[in-house]
């Protein structure tokens, strides 16, 4: 399977508390400012993987907004990484059983961030983009380790 790129540089591998809390603030402001962004996040990450669109077909905005919940949850969060973790078994059920690509990842990741950067507009700032994306750095690290086993 093929390497999903990364969003950051490998310096700003490491999540920290405070990456976490600049998250979890814009996260709190975007919804703030733009209420639920599951749709836009969705239409987003459709135009970013045109694959992704007919293997989701089924999908209701329920199900899609519990899926958004989920992958929130992860940017907040290490307890679902590793070996043993939540993030493993959904890569590796989805890889499987559902024909998702590795690139799907990083693509529904991008549209996660650039919908919460366009719903800031001038709140989104250097401190926030080097939190987002060292955290799907570590995230896509962790995807792209779990695939290959």
């Amino acid at each position: 399977m093929g390497q999903l790129r990364t969003l950051a540089s490998p310096s700003m591998s490491n999540p920290t508390l405070s990456h976490t809390t600049i998250i979890s603030d814009s996260l709190e402001q975007c919804a703030a400012i733009g209420g639920d962004i599951t749709e836009a996040v969705y239409e987003r990450f459709f135009a970013l993987s045109a694959a992704a669109g007919p293997l989701m077909a089924h999908s209701d905005t329920g199900m899609q907004g519990r899926m958004l919940a989920q992958v929130l949850e992860l940017m907040l969060t290490d307890e679902h990484l590793g070996e043993q973790g939540y993030l493993r078994w959904e890569v590796d059920n989805h890889l499987l059983a559902y024909g998702v690509s590795l690139p799907m990842y990083d693509a529904f990741f991008q549209a996660l961030q650039d919908t919460v950067r366009d719903t800031l507009r001038h709140e989104w700032r250097r401190p926030q983009a080097q939190a987002w994306a060292s955290r799907i750095e570590t995230l896509l690290a962790d995807i792209n380790k779990h695939s290959k086993s």
